[in-house]
């Protein structure tokens, strides 16, 4: 980082600059406690944390976004759950991806053969025949019906069993 001697940062352009991104390493499945147990510890201690961030699909690490080094390495040591916090920070744009949600609906194409994991055709499977990302639904038409009628259902009320382009490739 580059310091001007002839510019005076303002304070919220000097918090900017001087935050930065720690891990901490985790027991497993314990990240939303040790965050909210780190939370907790950097009020009490007067350590300003301004983000602290936990994604379900890292296990075992949370970020923490912090000005002093030494101090969230001291503070942590007594934190249940925590094992360690990694050496050095790590820039923004390797947790980016994180921080925006996935769609619902976005690894669900047309064609694909679902299971109705919530509502009350749970259990049931069925063709998706559309897809509307905007309101993150699909439509599907029930196997077991005996009149095909389109459901329309949350991206979340499904899981995918087989996908459309498994088919086209047996066929090759």
């Amino acid at each position: 980082m580059v310091n001007e001697d002839s510019h005076q940062p303002s304070s919220n352009e000097s918090t900017e600059e001087l935050s930065k991104i720690f891990t901490i390493k985790t027991q497993v499945g314990k990240e939303q406690n040790t965050a909210d147990l780190i939370n907790s510890r950097a009020t009490k201690s007067k350590i300003e944390i301004p983000a602290i961030l936990v994604t379900p699909e890292l296990r075992g690490y949370i970020f923490v976004e912090g000005f002093d080094e030494e101090r969230i390495k001291n503070m942590i040591k007594t934190v249940s759950y925590v094992r360690s916090m990694l050496n050095g920070d790590i820039p923004i744009e390797q947790i980016e991806h994180f921080l925006t949600p996935a769609s619902a609906v976005a690894k669900i194409a047309e064609g694909d053969i679902v299971e109705m994991v919530a509502g009350p055709f749970r259990g049931e499977t069925a063709k998706v025949t559309h897809i509307d990302d905007a309101k993150e639904e699909i439509t599907v038409e029930l196997f077991e019906s005996l009149v095909p009628i389109p459901i329309t259902v949350r991206g979340e009320q499904v899981r995918i069993i087989k996908r459309k382009d498994e088919d086209s490739e047996k066929k090759e």
